[in-house]
């Protein structure tokens, strides 16, 4: 399986639905990020991941309480399942590539870096499919609050000159690498927005609210419209503090 999802209810469902195929031996998550490693604890199987994941993973009382509640929002009854709760953390980890069999079939699980520093996909070379993580996204508005967009950018262009037929996403539909380019386009020309207003001597706080008029660029999820300006927002502000060098 690649990534196991953020609610308890569909994480057991997912598991009915996969175990229907045959016992669940893998997980990969791609990140660290609550959306793509909760469900490990609902799922069976050793789970691979970046060595930097690990430690990304842990978190405070009050950060589990935060996501306990927004769990609840979405899943009430399986929010009772995350009651003192610790996550699963990866018992598999890689630092650039990690290669294994399961039958006949190769399994490739590669370092991608730039959505964010521990991102990590798998690859199928009989298939020619590339399961990207959120390091390729479809159609939606790429999260740059946790991202490096020179590696990034190195990362997708790589993928592109892969032996890959389809890039299954993080979000949105499948696609193939020739259609990688607006994401990079997107990234290239966020960053030298930004640089040109440091240039210009604006503050990290001017950078933001000058970025603003951009955010009507892509289309909005009205009932999302808030969390999405402030996911936006982090990050112009994670660009501005890599070019400023306030890491």
């Amino acid at each position: 399986m690649v990534d196991t999802p953020m609610l308890p209810s569909l994480a057991q469902e997912w598991r009915e639905e996969v175990e229907q195929l045959g016992p669940i031996k893998y997980i990969l998550n791609t990140d660290h990020l609550p959306e793509h490693v909760l469900g490990n604890l609902f799922l069976p199987g050793d789970i691979v991941a970046h060595d930097g994941t690990h430690d990304k993973m842990r978190m405070t009382p009050k950060s589990k309480e935060q996501l306990r509640k927004v769990v609840r929002q979405h899943d009430p009854e399986g929010a009772e399942l995350l009651n003192n709760f610790e996550p699963r953390y990866p018992n598999l980890m890689l630092y650039d590539r990690l290669t294994m069999y399961l039958g006949e079939r190769e399994l490739e699980f590669l370092h991608l870096p730039g959505h964010t520093p521990n991102n990590v996909g798998l690859f199928l070379p009989d298939a020619r499919v590339l399961f990207a993580g959120d390091t390729v996204v479809n159609g939606y508005r790429p999260y740059l609050g946790l991202s490096d967009i020179p590696s990034w950018i190195t990362t997708l262009q790589a993928i592109q000159v892969m032996e890959v037929d389809i890039i299954v996403p993080g979000r949105g539909e499948p696609l193939t690498p020739d259609k990688l380019d607006p994401l990079i386009t997107y990234l290239q020309v966020m960053q030298e927005r930004v640089r040109e207003l440091i240039e210009e001597g604006r503050t990290r706080d001017e950078v933001v609210s000058r970025m603003m008029p951009y955010f009507e660029e892509w289309p909005i999820d009205p009932t999302r419209r808030d969390e999405e300006r402030n996911l936006y927002r982090q990050g112009i502000r994670r660009i501005y503090d890599r070019l400023t060098g306030n890491r």
